[in-house]
């Protein structure tokens, strides 16, 4: 079976939008896509099968003497030659310029394309995109993040959607279909039932993989895994993620517990919270944007005076670095995890 009008999906994220668990679902319905006319390729895939190497390589495949071209055009051919629609999935594809996006579609044999982005409350996605930089090797505390991004959040890609959207939509051969998250989670819909339904036309594609991809730490486990990330790297700003690797691989989940508890017992005094109220102006000011300028792009019917975000107040805990380094007993367990996981043995 194959699409009567061939076409060209890309979902491109942003971070912390379900991407992960969209991208596991799309691998693993392989043959329910074949089926409806869809081909998920495996080109240019890596970590669960999203398209993270052809997002974040792009002069490896789209110049004109790029080495993976050709596997790009052999693609397309393979899809036009089968009559199937293909859909490629990565985060990093939010980041790409706008007319890299013309460069595929056509090494891929399609006049136009589809671009799918999640729109999710940015006071959501704020703070589990900082964590997921700690996590990464970033060292920079949340209060800090916080305030560059707060100082101008119009001009913030990570609170301002529209930073990232408003080149998309000026693209004459893009058609863009903006995923309202929070709205699907208020009226309990799945957000890649929602994907596969309304954008890709294919019905009864139930998600089948639950199980949370990435793993979410609590605030405790974060600041303590940036205080090893400071002692470790000396206040560099980026290590890279291999501590964190490591600490994920290495210590037990049953430690990890024993380690909230330790902070959560010694460093209380170094707890923090920050507040932002419903009625912020930067949560009504980025939601009147988002409705004005998106109201023809929805994947679902979006009514004319429903709330895209929760208006309910935020609070983001976290811990001050240097009140958290003098708690002795965190200290010295941030110390003697650094020196077990990053200290080579010595050979006998």
């Amino acid at each position: 079976m194959t699409t009567a009008s061939r076409r060209l999906v890309l979902h491109i994220g942003p971070h912390k939008t379900a991407s992960s668990y969209i991208q596991v679902n799309l691998k693993k319905g392989g043959r329910v896509l074949g089926n409806g006319g869809w081909l998920y390729p495996s080109e240019g895939t890596e970590s669960l099968g999203a398209h993270h190497h052809l997002a974040h390589n792009a002069n490896e495949y789209l110049p004109a003497q790029a080495p993976y071209r050709n596997v790009l055009k052999t693609l397309g051919e393979t899809a036009r030659a089968k009559g199937q629609s293909i859909v490629l999935s990565a985060e990093g594809f939010c980041r790409w310029k706008p007319a890299n996006f013309d460069v595929l579609s056509g090494l891929l044999g399609f006049d136009t394309y589809e671009l799918v982005y999640v729109v999710r409350d940015p006071l959501d996605v704020f703070p589990s995109f900082w964590a997921e930089e700690v996590k990464q090797g970033r060292s920079m505390g949340l209060a800090e993040r916080f305030a560059g991004e707060f100082a101008d959040p119009m001009k913030s890609r990570l609170l301002n959607p529209m930073r990232d959207l408003n080149p998309l939509l000026a693209r004459d051969r893009a058609q863009i279909h903006a995923v309202p998250y929070d709205i699907l989670k208020r009226r309990d819909i799945d957000i890649f039932e929602n994907l596969t339904g309304a954008i890709l036309d294919l019905q009864g594609f139930p998600a089948r993989h639950a199980k949370p991809v990435n793993v979410k730490y609590p605030i405790e486990l974060t600041e303590f895994l940036r205080l090893m990330t400071l002692i470790h790297g000396r206040g560099q700003p980026n290590i890279g993620s291999d501590l964190r690797l490591k600490f994920t691989q290495l210590v037990s989940v049953e430690e990890q517990r024993e380690l909230q508890t330790l902070v959560r017992k010694h460093a209380h005094n170094a707890r923090r919270v920050i507040t932002v109220p419903g009625d912020s102006t930067l949560r009504l000011g980025v939601e009147n944007i988002l409705k004005a300028r998106l109201k023809d792009n929805w994947s679902i019917d979006v009514g004319k005076d429903e709330p895209l975000f929760s208006a309910d107040p935020r609070k983001f805990v976290h811990y001050d670095a240097y009140l958290l380094s003098t708690a002795e007993p965190v200290r010295q367990a941030a110390e003697a995890m650094v020196q077990r996981l990053m200290v080579p043995e010595r050979k006998t």
